[in-house]
């Protein structure tokens, strides 16, 4: 949450500049145009949320000891809305409904890969388990 935060306290001029070295290899690749910069921007909007839904739902977990995917997903939203109110104060910034909705299908795509990996490591402990009660 305080990378987030740190990334959306960047002015835009900061912001465009960092993410300026992704930019160039697309535009590389697909030219330059709206679309390009589009991707660049909303990727790290949901990669950040992404990132942030695995490991809210690995902390809920780890203090309360039960899966809480719809709480994780939640608070991630939320603070995905109070990150865009934030923007409102940064210089060239804005709050933007559709960043919202971004950054919450990112957590839910965390929320969904900590799910998936919960369930392998889990499958993999009970096999481990199994054999071991077998050789002993």
């Amino acid at each position: 949450m305080g990378v987030i935060f740190w990334l959306s306290s960047r002015t835009a001029d900061e912001s465009a500049q960092q993410s300026g070295n992704i930019l160039n290899r697309l535009i590389e690749i697909f030219g330059d145009n709206i679309f390009t910069d589009f991707i660049v921007r909303k990727l790290a909007h949901f990669l950040e949320f992404t990132g942030l839904g695995l490991l809210m739902n690995t902390a809920l977990y780890q203090t309360r000891k039960r899966k809480s995917f719809l709480l994780a997903t939640a608070l991630a939203s939320l603070y995905a809305l109070t990150d865009e109110v934030h923007q409102l104060f940064v210089e060239g910034r804005a709050c933007r409904a559709a960043d919202w909705a971004i950054d919450t299908c990112g957590a839910i795509v965390g929320t969904i890969a900590f799910a998936v990996i919960f369930a392998l490591l889990s499958k993999a402990i009970k096999r481990k388990n199994t054999i071991d009660r077998k050789i002993n």
